[in-house]
């Protein structure tokens, strides 16, 4: 017996969206701080003797400065609400601490290890972070949660992503590959396309265009979680087959410094059909057990589709995704991630292998940073 369609997106609907408010009640509380509260006034004596000679007083370089003029590449500019608000304030600890070329960026970023204590460290920081006016309109890099292999980011990127999938079944295997461009607009949000070719054996074409768009709809840095909300429209090159429209929640969160949460809800829905569309639910555990980025993360994901048309039987398909995170770079801007996906329910094939290969376009050339 069909399940009527009104009442099967009702379900799918009302399961969603409390889900994810019921994680964000559930999960610990704040995350505690390392060591005292900053001291923005020692901060600014800091900055002002150390930093501003080269960064400026009120944190954009003065091309006219002849320091400035002497370097190669030019600092800089932490009075961009956009830069100062994406980089986590950790990364900038760690490049003050051990220097610019700890992160891959520029080496005439001294190291002030030996001049300065975490605290100051954190002091200076914590004041560079106020030299942004209307920074705190823009979701905050410490949120900037680490890529998974399905469940979908809360975090809007400016990175170009290319994954592949091999899936193996009973007679051909099917090698699929996705090109991802994504693009911030906005304070809060982000454009994308995806390119999606798939090779069967038999046929090797493109098969789907997707062009859609994401957009934060809250964060707590406090609590160090942020909820977000998009949809993408999904254009098959194939004459025959149906639009989609796709709208998703992705919701992540810190636990504490070591294990991070990430989870989305998504309707795939058929314009021609919609009842032949499914809902798609996936989360995801990364365990940094490091602050430098350049290490190996390990992680595991669960993902569960659920279609629209319930025949009585057991038609959730579940499956596990153990995988790893690469730092490739420096400050892994270039990243890479091997999972292998694994039924746990009876599906049409056996294993799904997937690679990604990220680049944050933002942060400089892909070649940047690999020594």
């Amino acid at each position: 017996m069909t399940t009527p369609r009104s009442t099967m997106l009702a379900r799918l609907l009302a399961g969603a969206l409390p889900g994810l408010t019921a994680l964000a009640l559930l999960a610990p509380p704040a995350l505690a701080t390392t060591g005292a509260t900053p001291d923005l006034e020692d901060g600014r004596r800091t900055f002002e003797s150390v930093c501003a000679a080269c960064h400026g007083p009120a944190g954009r370089p003065d091309p006219e400065n002849p320091t400035v003029k002497a370097l190669d590449p030019q600092p800089a500019d932490l009075s961009d609400p956009l830069f100062n608000s994406r980089e986590p304030a950790e990364d900038w600890q760690i490049v003050v601490t051990h220097g610019g070329q700890a992160l891959g960026l520029s080496a005439t970023m001294p190291s002030q290890g030996a001049a300065f204590d975490e605290q100051q460290v954190r002091n200076v920081v914590a004041y560079a972070k106020t030299l942004a006016p209307g920074s705190e309109s823009y979701p905050p890099g410490e949120l900037n949660f680490f890529l998974p292999i399905r469940t979908k980011k809360a975090f809007p990127e400016d990175e170009i992503v290319w994954k592949s999938r091999l899936t193996e079944r009973d007679g051909d295997n099917v090698w699929r590959n996705v090109i991802e461009i994504e693009k911030r607009f906005g304070k809060r949000s982000m454009g994308v396309v995806e390119v999606i070719h798939e090779d069967d054996g038999t046929d090797a074409e493109i098969t789907e265009v997707e062009v859609g768009a994401k957009t934060v709809l809250h964060w707590d840095l406090a609590r160090r979680s942020i909820l977000s909300g998009a949809v993408v429209v999904a254009l098959p090159t194939d004459g025959d087959a149906s639009d989609e429209i796709i709208p998703y929640l992705a919701y992540g969160r810190l636990f504490d410094e070591r294990w991070m949460f990430q989870s989305s809800a998504r309707l795939i829905l058929p314009v021609d059909d919609v009842d032949t569309g499914e809902a798609e639910f996936a989360g995801v555990v990364h365990y940094r057990w490091t602050q430098w980025p350049r290490r190996v993360f390990p992680a595991l994901e669960f993902t569960a589709a659920v279609p629209f048309e319930d025949d009585g039987g057991d038609s959730v398909q579940w499956t596990v995704v153990p995988q790893l995170r690469f730092g490739l770079t420096r400050g892994a801007h270039v990243a890479l991630s091997l999972g292998a996906e694994i039924p746990l329910s009876d599906q049409p094939y056996d294993t799904r292998w997937h690679l990604s290969l990220l680049w944050d376009f933002a942060d400089g050339s892909f070649f940047k940073g690999w020594r």
